[in-house]
């Protein structure tokens, strides 16, 4: 037969600290989609600009490493 006691202070303390993460990881979730889908005043202007600087500067290694491969 189950005793109706309260449960120990630990357990309380770990429930509301499990809870507490859930909802912050909730939350984060919905900024981060809810921001996704922004953009900066701008940054049609630059974005093609942008673009070029990432391939010249990057491109030639991504190049040496799939032929070295």
């Amino acid at each position: 037969m189950r005793d109706h006691k309260f449960p120990k202070e630990e357990a309380v303390y770990k429930l509301l600290y499990l809870e507490s993460e859930r909802q912050a990881a909730s939350r984060s979730e919905h900024l981060a989609g809810r921001w996704a889908e922004r953009k900066l005043k701008g940054f049609s202007e630059v974005k093609e600009v942008l673009e070029k600087m990432l391939q010249e500067r990057y491109a030639p290694r991504t190049q040496t490493l799939t032929h070295n491969s």
